[in-house]
């Protein structure tokens, strides 16, 4: 079998599995696939100066703007909120593209330089001289934080980190794509167990009653809880993993760089799995973790949307206030304000929590949840193992990484 072996490496760090690669090349284009990351800070520090600049003003400025033009500012918000966790993924994509696309090295080191020189020293003077950050913030520190957040960057990326990461927010794409079958098999039969609670007055009084730290705290338990559960359930799922086997030319590596019909040794068609190493199988967790994440948060911001839409056109003001027992304050969510009460405001939050909670243990337990949404995980990750399987008998006499270019194609 012949394979190319920078097509082979990029493919795997595409699906977030960069500790299969040959530990002495996973180093290979640091700097390339450094730049992207970069781009991403930048735009997202940008953005959320702004964003912290619209948000930090006194209360009475702040209720001003809200009897001006309340739902012209509410819009605005929300409208730079999105940009600021969607723009900075678009420019990093891009970036990885206009990269691909230079084909002179000199042209892409100027470029990957002035992607340095803009977050290094750029970023933080301009910022202080559009006001968007206090002269009082000296510019010395904000260059050496930067400086300190490059070094940073670039180990993250060493190390596999920037991979993962990219996978996980494809990954977030593509759930998006998949809102329509979350709301069709997941959303209804979940709504029976909690629309009750929706209308117990009880539960508007427990959680109106807390203080926003304390609130946190509790979305913040229900979320570990989650995470254990999930950590525990990849665990068993992992020990069935280590068992299967594919043979190569089989349909499931059609279409990726080890698809090829002739067995790398005729003399021994069949091949064992090699055992993964302790790095392999925390990449593979990890990613099966971030997946079935993923999921659940797209799940649990379907819940929380649809409660405060429900809530909006089913509560009226008294009712509300006398669920909560007291008239409730205008509902905030990360700092940014929003045109309901603080009481539907935390409400909608615990149970989307919570039905984030239940959607996790279903799609473990019920086999039809798991048919939908956790198996096609699994054979994701088959398909990456049997990947795996070539790739190491091909390069298993590798004893030295290959020299190493700003030319490898890599990807961040």
């Amino acid at each position: 079998m012949d394979l190319d072996r920078r097509a082979a490496d990029a493919w795997f760090r595409r699906r977030g599995l960069p500790m299969v690669i040959h530990r002495r090349r996973r180093g290979a284009g640091m700097l390339r696939r450094s730049t992207p990351g970069l781009v991403f800070l930048c735009l997202l520090d940008l953005l959320l100066a702004g964003l912290l600049k619209l948000l930090d003003v006194p209360q009475d400025v702040l209720d001003a703007r809200m009897r001006e033009s309340g739902l012209a500012y509410v819009l605005g918000v929300l409208a730079l909120t999105f940009a600021v966790a969607v723009v900075p993924v678009i420019a990093g994509r891009l970036m990885v593209k206009l990269l691909r696309a230079l084909s002179r090295t000199r042209v892409r080191l100027a470029v990957m330089a002035a992607t340095i020189g803009f977050w290094v020293l750029v970023l933080p003077l301009g910022e202080r001289l559009t006001g968007l950050v206090s002269w009082d913030n000296p510019l010395w520190a904000a260059v050496l934080t930067n400086l300190v957040a490059l070094a940073v960057l670039m180990l993250l990326v060493r190390i596999g980190v920037g991979s993962i990461l990219t996978w996980a927010a494809r990954s977030a794409v593509a759930q998006v794509r998949a809102i329509g079958t979350l709301a069709s098999r997941a959303l209804p039969l979940l709504l029976l167990v909690v629309m009750f609670s929706f209308f117990t007055a009880e539960l508007w009084q427990a959680v109106e009653g807390l203080d926003p730290g304390r609130l946190w705290l509790v979305v913040g338990f229900l979320v570990l809880i989650g995470a254990v559960f999930l950590a525990s359930m990849l665990s068993d799922e992992m020990k069935e993993l280590k068992s299967w086997t594919v043979e190569p030319g089989a349909a499931v590596l059609r279409g990726t760089p080890f698809d090829d019909d002739t067995p790398f040794d005729d003399a021994e068609p069949a091949r064992a799995r090699r055992a993964l190493a302790k790095t392999e199988r925390l990449n593979i967790a990890l990613v099966l973790f971030f997946a079935q994440a993923v999921q659940i948060v797209a799940f649990g911001v379907l819940v929380f949307a649809f409660f405060i839409v429900f809530g909006v056109l089913i509560l009226r003001p008294e009712v509300v206030t006398e669920f909560a027992g007291r008239q409730s304050a205008p509902g905030t969510l990360l700092g940014v304000p929003l045109p309901v009460s603080s009481a539907l405001v935390n409400v909608s939050l615990f149970l989307a929590v919570f039905s984030g909670l239940y959607f996790a243990a279903s799609t473990a337990t019920d086999a039809r949840y798991r048919r939908s949404f956790f198996e096609p995980l699994l054979e994701d990750v088959k398909i990456s193992l049997a990947a795996r399987d070539i790739y190491l008998a091909h390069w298993a006499d590798v004893r030295r990484a290959e020299v190493v270019t700003l030319e490898a194609e890599d990807i961040p």
